[in-house]
């Protein structure tokens, strides 16, 4: 008669390397991605996009506090939904570089140095700026949208929300963040951020809340429809090769 010594132990059989991967999952997902920026360094490549948003974003808050250009220049990039469409689109592009209430500066000029500045060493210049250009207007212009609706009171924004200011280069860095981390197969580290910004949603409901998960789901969606070939275009081989095996490696 068999007891329970007898019968099979499924972790036993099962290879401590396997249970090693699962557990350190994401720990592995930020070693390849290092491994990854590391290559990039050494084939040449550089992260001059992120660096010069992130320099113009420190520069715009210096000269904010200048008071001959600073009202001009805060007018020429401040975004609200309750603003017209023609002037909210116009000022789209310097909206980028404005800082918000809820985040310092260098934190703006930090997430905009590295989030980008990895994906444009990584995937490609282009690609990093398409992503982030469609996430920022997008997750922008959701704001007026949901505002406008009549389920806008169900997300926690009032009509008087509408006079706050956008997200600034926070949606433009979350689109491409979850870009970068779909892309490269970091499928634990997207999970992360989702479960992280939904808590921030729910916690302080708000424009950014909403901007943010629109920037999100861009961000997904690209990672998910361009194809990993378009990258790998002009990628050295070194991380060609990488990002092609990344397909075959367990996650």
């Amino acid at each position: 008669m068999k007891t329970h010594r007898d019968r099979p132990n499924p972790d036993a059989s099962a290879d401590p390397r396997d249970r090693g991967r699962r557990q350190l999952g994401l720990v592995v997902e930020l070693k390849r991605l290092f491994v990854l920026v590391r290559t990039a360094l050494a084939c040449g490549r550089r992260p001059w996009l992120g660096i010069a948003l992130g320099s113009t974003s420190i520069a715009v808050s210096v000269l904010l506090r200048n008071r001959v250009v600073g009202p001009d220049l805060w007018h020429s990039g401040a975004v609200y939904a309750s603003l017209p469409l023609t002037t909210e689109l116009s000022r789209l592009p310097m909206s980028l570089f404005l800082p918000t209430p809820l985040l310092p500066v260098w934190g703006a000029a930090l997430q905009l140095v590295l989030v980008i500045g990895i994906a444009e060493m990584v995937l490609g210049r282009w690609l990093a700026i398409l992503v982030a250009t469609v996430g920022h207007v997008v997750a922008t212009l959701s704001a007026r949208v949901v505002i406008d609706s009549v389920h806008g009171s169900l997300l926690g924004l009032t009509p008087a929300l509408g006079h706050v200011l956008d997200t600034g280069p926070s949606a433009a860095a979350t689109a491409v963040g979850a870009y970068l981390l779909l892309a490269l197969g970091m499928n634990r580290g997207a999970v992360l951020l989702c479960i992280s910004l939904a808590i921030a949603a729910v916690i302080a409901p708000g424009i950014d809340g909403v901007e943010h998960m629109v920037a999100l789901a861009c961000g997904l969606l690209a990672g998910r429809c361009i194809p990993l070939s378009l990258s790998l275009r002009r990628a050295p081989d070194d991380i060609r090769l990488l990002l092609s095996s990344r397909v075959h490696s367990p996650s």
